[in-house]
């Protein structure tokens, strides 16, 4: 009896054994997993054809893409809404199907929405723009730096913060910068499509660029600021409205109309996309539809017709 009960204590002895071991084990083989977790969803999200678009000395953050039709169309250059990136909603959508339509499209970083020089503000804008999903999705925690890597340590006293950098860097420069980029490719046609606040910039560098810019769309954009106006442009204009939107915007889209109709502007179009919101994520094949569809019926008339 004394050999069976020695082999049972053994028993009992190894399965504790076991038992308290294999909790270690899969614990590090959770931590393993989400340690690795953050690297698979950074790889997975990084913007597609992120590149530095050089604008005097410095650089901005920036996203390219050429037409992949074999039937070049022109260019198009987007400027995202306040507090998003190059990657967000209409023009994050846009800059990756346009190509497809024959169209390259450059989407730029905006860090400023207004020309004031106050510093509080720059800091402010700075940091809303700073979102969790674009630190991920485009690595953007410094212009110099977008592979995303971590950084070595440098000197507080010789590091340039990015206000600083930012503040050298207008959003005009910005933008004179990316359409003077597509205008040394050799581009006919460059058009500027913007999305909300990225719309009224668009609408303000019509007057301030010695680039021709040959259309303008402007997405769910709402009340214009003061100064900038849309009865003097001359070049074919689209304004996209998704049904979903705001009221407010919508009621200020449709004064404009009015506004153009008033003045007998036949280069003005509205077009209304039933079901969709600022983010347009319920229609994003009718969104780029009707962009290309339009850009082509007025700058590629002949190739409309056939």
């Amino acid at each position: 009896m004394g050999k069976p009960v020695q082999i049972q204590r053994r028993l009992f002895l190894t399965l504790c054994i076991l038992f308290l071991t294999n909790p270690a084990a899969y614990a590090g083989a959770v931590d393993d997993a989400s340690a690795e977790k953050p690297q698979i969803l950074r790889q997975g999200s990084v913007t597609k054809g992120y590149e530095v678009l050089p604008v005097g000395e410095q650089t901005i953050a920036a996203a390219y893409l050429s037409q992949t039709l074999g039937i070049p169309r022109g260019a198009v250059l987007l400027l995202h809404d306040i507090n998003e990136h190059i990657d967000s909603a209409a023009v994050g959508l846009l800059r990756r199907q346009l190509p497809s339509h024959g169209w390259n499209t450059l989407a730029i970083k905006i860090i400023r929405f207004s020309e004031d020089n106050d510093q509080s503000q720059l800091t402010a804008e700075t940091e809303a723009t700073v979102d969790p999903v674009e630190a991920v999705q485009t690595a953007e925690v410094s212009d110099d730096n977008p592979s995303g890597d971590a950084e070595a340590p440098v000197d507080s006293l010789t590091a340039e913060s990015s206000a600083e950098i930012y503040k050298m860097v207008t959003t005009a420069e910005r933008i004179d910068a990316a359409l003077l980029k597509l205008q040394q490719e050799g581009h006919e046609n460059i058009v500027l499509i913007g999305q909300g606040a990225g719309g009224r910039l668009a609408l303000k560098a019509l007057n301030e660029t010695a680039v021709p810019v040959t259309a303008l769309v402007m997405i769910n954009t709402g009340a214009l600021s003061e100064g900038i106006g849309i009865i003097d442009v001359t070049i074919p204009t689209l304004e996209i409205m998704g049904s979903r939107q705001k009221d407010e915007v919508k009621q200020a889209i449709l004064q404009r109309r009015t506004q153009m109709k008033t003045e007998q502007r036949t280069n003005y179009h509205l077009r209304q996309i039933t079901g969709a919101d600022h983010y347009f994520s319920s229609a994003p094949k009718q969104l780029t539809n009707q962009v290309h569809g339009w850009l082509v019926k007025q700058l590629l008339d002949e190739e409309a017709s056939q």
